[in-house]
């Protein structure tokens, strides 16, 4: 009998991120160009190094040339400043621009800068670099930052700190998505690129300078003494790129580096809690971790396919097997239910026995004919289909053979193919422009925690690719799109909220992905050569709030 049950609420509340070290001896770590561990030090004292190990190469760090969400952005943020930042409770401050003013209408915010501001090169940044950055990237359209640039009808600047935005409509999240994410470009570097894609100058304003660039093997950043907030945390900040996870934990234990981007596995914590020197932070995840389908293919654009694949998921067994509970179940209307914006109504999951599933897809006409186990097509072929899942993810490797298993006891083959982060990215999100379409059945995938905290929804399921810039595997449902160009202009929070509900509610029919599970943040680092990180709700400790001076946000 098919069963239905509510998101786990336990496991969503909100939880303070939790800390646990152990002190040992202090370790003196090489790494491979020859820098040593740095005495600790809190968030008031200035650390001579840290290195952070990173996962992958991030190419060249220019707002057109970074690579991934995370921690691609949070790195480039530690080059480039933001109008407004958020802060550690995901909330829009202040930043380059000290104060701001809205119209009653929510169509004219206007800024001021600090005074002082510079460059990296020692050149004033004025409220006529804020216009270029933004002007930039609306005539740019490959950037990543385009759409969130596009929301500016028109910018004016009166004076050499004042900026006046023009929005064409209300915008609920223009502070949170557009001011505190589009990154200010210096103007008088940037104003003759033609092909951003190919520049590769990250001189910006942000706390730290970009000074050595190996490919494959390491950043190096010093600090910008300069710098508007304060001298930063560290003089130096070293970026190994570590692509193997097992290399990557056993430099931490050894060490070798100072705090990983890469978080620990679940199985990890325990250990790292009992290694001195070492200490471990948990906290809820934004995080989402998915089963992205091609709706443009069949049978994946059949909403009835897409709910029998999703109802023969066992979610709990993989939150407890895979991240030994330390995570939140999925919700099928996407939105973490710790974020205020999430449906309560909501239900589940509806959960289906292998039988239940078969007989609900011999409805649809697949049938196994040739006794095989594998179901056909109607026109004889196989429901067979290749499940990409990334190499240097093991728990979402594992999601995927588990899920593999429990569809191929309905007849339903998800035949899993390991291959590397980038290699994916080219199949399923190509240039990351949705417009270039996709070239995948289905995947493992996941969305770094700003898609959840800033409610981006509109870029996730709109069906115009000018705007479902998220929209990876191509869902079109002109209900849906009505309600997403709604809630977009709906500044009223109770109104935008129902609206929300509802999207939320659609979603959970439609199934266009399949969220899993939200993994906590689970991060490893030691404190005897820095203990300031500071824990950003939803996201963890690799933030640029870790490493600046924080007295203007306080």
């Amino acid at each position: 009998m098919r069963t239905e049950r509510r998101v786990n609420r336990l496991q969503a509340r909100a939880k303070r991120p939790r800390v646990r070290a152990v002190l040992g001896s202090l370790l003196l770590g090489l790494w491979a160009v020859g820098l040593l561990v740095s005495l600790g030090a809190s968030q008031g004292e200035t650390v001579p190094q840290i290195r952070m190990a990173i996962p992958a190469d991030e190419r060249t760090l220019t707002p057109y040339t970074y690579n991934t969400g995370f921690p691609g952005y949070n790195i480039l943020s530690l080059l480039y400043d933001t109008l407004l930042l958020i802060d550690a409770d995901g909330v829009p401050q202040p930043w380059l621009a000290e104060s701001v003013e809205v119209s009653d209408d929510g169509l004219t915010w206007t800024f001021t800068l600090r005074e002082g501001i510079r460059w990296q090169d020692g050149q004033p940044l004025t409220a006529a670099d804020v216009k270029f950055s933004y002007e930039y990237f609306q005539q740019n359209p490959h950037g990543r930052f385009t759409p969130e640039a596009n929301v500016v009808s028109a910018i004016e600047i009166p004076d050499e700190r004042t900026v006046v935005m023009r929005l064409e409509a209300p915008n609920p999240i223009f502070d949170s998505r557009t001011l505190a994410d589009v990154p200010i470009l210096p103007k008088h570097i940037w104003e003759g690129v033609e092909d951003p894609n190919a520049f590769d100058n990250a001189l910006g304003s942000g706390p730290y300078r970009l000074v050595q660039y190996e490919p494959d093997q390491f950043y190096r950043l010093e600090a910008n003494r300069d710098y508007f907030a304060g001298q930063p945390v560290t003089d130096v900040l070293i970026l190994p790129i570590i692509k193997d996870p097992t290399a990557t934990f056993s430099a931490l234990k050894a060490g070798q580096i100072d705090v990983s981007a890469r978080e620990l596995t679940p199985e990890l914590v325990e250990e790292f809690e009992a290694t001195p020197g070492v200490a471990v932070v948990t906290g809820p995840g934004f995080a989402s971790t998915l089963v992205q389908f091609n709706l443009e293919r069949e049978p994946f654009d059949n909403a009835e396919f897409r709910r029998i694949v999703a109802g023969l998921i066992d979610y709990e067994q993989l939150v407890e097997t895979l991240l030994l509970g330390r995570g939140t179940l999925g919700s099928p209307g996407f939105l973490h239910p710790a974020l205020p914006f999430y449906n309560e109504g909501l239900m589940g999951y509806e959960r289906l026995t292998a039988e239940e599933a078969g007989q609900r897809l011999e409805a649809l006409g697949f049938r196994d004919t040739d006794g095989d186990g594998i179901r056909e097509f109607p026109d004889g072929r196989p429901l067979e289909f290749v499940f990409l899942a990334q190499s240097d993810n093991p728990i979402r490797l594992r999601a995927a053979e588990l899920i593999s298993q429990s569809l191929r006891a309905a007849g339903i083959a998800f035949n899993v193919r390991a291959l590397d982060r980038d290699t994916i990215v080219s199949l399923v999100w190509p240039d990351f422009d949705v417009c270039k379409g996709r070239d995948f059945e289905v995947s493992m995938w996941g969305w770094s925690a700003p898609v959840q905290s800033r409610t981006l929804v509109q870029q996730l399921f709109h069906s115009d690719c000018r705007v479902g810039t998220l929209n990876i595997g191509g869902y079109r449902n002109p209900e849906l799109d009505a309600l997403l160009d709604e809630q977009a202009v709906t500044v009223d929070r109770e109104a935008r909220k129902q609206l929300l509900d509802r999207v939320q509610e659609v979603i959970a029919q439609d199934l266009p992905f399949i969220t899993l599970f939200y993994p906590d943040r689970l991060f490893g680092y030691r404190p005897e050569v820095y203990d300031g990180w500071v824990f950003q709700v939803g996201e963890g400790i690799i933030n640029k709030l870790s490493l600046v001076r924080q007295e203007l946000i306080r």
